[in-house]
Parts: C-alpha cells; sequence; structure tokens
C-alpha cells in the first residue's frame, strides 16, 4: 500500500483527490476549509461524517444542510460543491469505489444505500444519536487504520468495519437488500458496463444488444433502480473522467472528446459545461488556480490513507 504524505486542510489536495478515482478506499480528516468555487465530480462515493460546524452542499441541483452528527452521502459521479453556514467545520470523509463495495458478500445487495439519498432520506442521516454516530466515526477511523500495510488479516477486517458500517445506515435509512432481484442484477451489470466502457457506443439499441433487453426497458428499468435517466448517467460518466484526465495533466480537447467516448467536440463541451459549469479549459485553470492557492496555504498532519 502506497503511503500517502500529509494533505492541505481540505479535500482537494492533488494526490488526495486522484485517490478518490484510482484507490477503492481513501478516508480523509479535513478541518475549517473555505467555499468550493469549481464544481467536483469523482467516481467513488463519498460519505461525510460531520463533527462539528455546518455547511450546505450542493449535490446535483438539490440543496443538503448538513451539522452536527450528520452524514452526507454523495454518490459516485454526482456533482458537488459546498459552502460554511458555521466554522469551524470539521468532518471526517470516507470515499469508497461502487465497484468494490459489489463485490463484498450482503454489502453488494445495498449499493442503493451508497448513492446520493433523496431530501427524505437524507433527514434521517441528521442530528444522529450520539452512540450511533460516535461508532460510525470509530469505523472510519479503524478504516484508517487497517489500511496500513502489513497489518495482518487487513482485508477480512476492512470488509468487516464495511458491512458494519452499512447495517448502521441501512437502519438509519430503512434500506432493503436488492441482492435477490433479477432486475437489479441485470441493470448492475449495465450500469458495471457503462463504466467500464464509456469510451465505446452506449446507444440503447447497442446495450440492448448486448444484454437482450428491448430499449425500453432497459430505460424504464435503469431509472427505477439507480434513480437517474440512463442517457444522463452515461454523459456523467464520461464528463466524470474527463474531469479526471484533465487533473492528471495537459491533454487537448478534441483528444480529450475522443478519450471519453465522444465523437463530436461540441456535444462534448455542450454536456461538460452542463455539468461542470465551465468549460473544459476553464475548469483546469480554475484547478490550477486553487492547488496553487492551497500549497501556499501549508499543510495539515498526516491525516489521510488510501490502499
Amino acid at each position: 500500500m502506497k503511503k500517502l504524505k500529509g494533505y492541505l486542510d481540505n479535500h482537494l489536495a492533488g494526490d488526495l483527490l486522484a485517490a478518490f478515482d484510482e484507490q477503492d478506499l481513501c478516508v480523509s480528516y479535513s478541518e475549517d476549509y473555505r467555499k468550493e468555487e469549481l464544481c467536483q465530480v469523482h467516481n467513488s462515493c463519498e460519505l461525510l461524517f460531520v463533527e462539528s460546524g455546518e455547511a450546505d452542499y450542493q449535490i446535483n441541483e438539490e440543496i443538503y444542510h448538513v451539522s452536527k452528527n450528520t452524514v452526507l452521502i454523495i454518490g459516485a459521479t454526482d456533482r458537488h460543491r459546498f459552502w460554511f453556514t458555521q466554522v469551524p467545520y470539521k468532518r471526517y470523509g470516507l470515499n469508497v469505489m461502487p465497484s468494490y463495495l459489489q463485490t463484498l458478500p450482503i454489502i453488494g445487495g445495498y449499493l442503493n444505500i451508497y448513492q446520493t439519498q433523496s431530501q427524505e432520506g437524507h433527514k434521517n442521516l441528521m442530528q444522529i444519536d450520539g452512540p450511533t454516530f460516535r461508532r460510525m466515526v470509530g469505523i472510519v477511523r479503524e478504516l484508517h487504520e487497517e489500511a496500513q500495510e502489513g497489518v495482518e488479516g487487513r482485508e477480512t477486517m476492512i470488509y468487516a468495519l464495511l458491512l458494519e458500517l452499512t447495517i448502521l445506515l441501512k437502519r438509519l435509512l430503512h434500506a432493503e437488500s436488492q441482492e435477490h432481484s433479477e432486475t437489479y442484477k441485470i441493470m448492475n451489470e449495465i450500469k458495471n458496463y457503462i463504466d467500464l466502457y464509456y469510451k465505446e457506443d452506449l446507444s440503447l439499441a447497442e446495450l440492448s444488444r448486448l444484454f437482450y433487453l428491448q430499449p425500453n426497458t432497459i430505460s424504464k428499468n435503469f431509472r427505477k433502480i439507480w434513480g437517474k435517466n440512463i442517457n444522463q448517467y452515461i454523459h456523467s460518466v464520461r464528463i466524470t473522467n474527463a474531469v479526471r484526465i484533465l487533473e492528471a495533466g495537459e491533454v487537448g480537447i478534441t483528444e480529450l472528446a475522443e478519450m471519453v467516448g465522444y465523437g463530436n467536440v461540441n456535444t462534448f463541451l455542450r454536456q461538460f459545461r452542463e455539468k461542470m459549469d465551465v468549460s473544459p479549459l476553464q475548469y483546469r485553470k480554475r484547478m490550477a488556480q486553487m492547488m496553487q492557492e492551497r500549497e501556499e496555504g501549508g499543510e495539515t498532519w498526516e491525516k489521510t490513507k488510501n490502499f
């Protein structure tokens, strides 16, 4: 396991941001960071455990308020930004890849927990009773420790900790397992295919041919299981990966469009701006400026581990 260096007092430091898209699991801790002017997206699901302070998060088009003893769940590829409303604002973060979660027994049937919740579901994760919230934070801290190299039986322990966390969230959200649903299984296969082959032809006609289902059946059931229009999800995955490539280094816009599955540059630019509120070039410029400001701001103690 790679041991990460210390990070700035926020969760946009370069290496940590990369870890959100490259590691199966990443634990972080931050306090007192500023409003983010840019939208963020990443391929991992993000869970925030707020210990103190208050903030508002815009996830896609919805605003979610968080305060002490609140858990906020941000689904993979969902764009988000945040604002402080009360400081000091302190939170633990757990980023985990859906593709990793679905390989774990029992947990794989509860991927609906690891999606952005409805406003009604989010209310169930606000002002959680002290013992339950402290136990969840304790699990996150233990995951941080178990992620170190050389820890005997760490994969089994990590699974046990994630299972306990999933059960606690299940109770709060009153979620039901979907592991025995045939519709869920096939829609999960389609989602996995999109996540993996986002560069390829993902028209409903092609997905229909690959999975032996009618286009209307795919469209209706994908929305039913994942709460998203399938075409919107395809664009979301492609733009999320475009952002990841932009953050990793210099690349031309035409090349970038082709790398994430767009044959038409104008379509790519339209979808990017719709998702991120800025053009690819503006995003790259603003990200570079933000990273420079954070480098000049100093580092905090080593609070982050990934595996």
